[in-house]
């Protein structure tokens, strides 16, 4: 009798074991299929996310098969998208990993802004790529500086945004 609830019991120990694991997963919809390692992409793919490559193995998957989504696209772009691609994605791959996270957390901020913030941000945006390379320069040097007694002075929120007059 003892024998026959100590199977029991370690029957059902098991099915709380997996149901933990595997609940989630089930949970949070279809499982995505595990991204190739690098050596695995054929060759026009590794063309054209080259500048992913060394740091390839390393991502997530769920970052990989977002890249690859870029690179199927790729050849359906016009040259300027392709050309746009490429110098983005040799900026990301030049980032720390720290700077990475702060960028994702910067579009995750735009992405929860409301219209007009992301109007004012837009309108900021249009205002800086008006200015002279030299002044972009002074900006970018003054924004690297770090503040007395603080950390590199730049917005880490959006700006504020009066309501609309009525």
């Amino acid at each position: 009798m003892a024998a026959s609830r100590f199977r029991a019991g370690r029957r059902l120990f098991a099915a709380v074991i997996v149901a933990a694991a595997v609940g989630p997963a089930l949970a949070a919809g279809p499982v995505l299929a595990l991204a190739p390692d690098w050596a695995e992409l054929p060759t026009d793919t590794q063309q054209i996310l080259a500048p992913l490559g060394p740091d390839w193995n390393q991502m997530e998957s769920i970052r990989r098969q977002k890249w690859l989504k870029i690179a199927e696209r790729y050849p359906k772009m016009n040259k300027e998208e392709q050309g746009r691609i490429q110098r983005r994605m040799t900026a990301w791959a030049k980032l720390t990993p720290a700077e990475r996270q702060k960028a994702r957390e910067g579009y995750a901020n735009v992405r929860k802004a409301t219209p007009a913030q992301r109007d004012a941000l837009k309108q900021m945006w249009t205002e800086y790529e008006a200015l002279p390379p030299e002044e972009k320069a002074r900006l970018g040097a003054s924004a690297a500086k770090p503040a007395v007694g603080g950390p590199a002075a730049r917005p880490t929120t959006l700006p504020a945004v009066p309501p609309p007059a009525r």
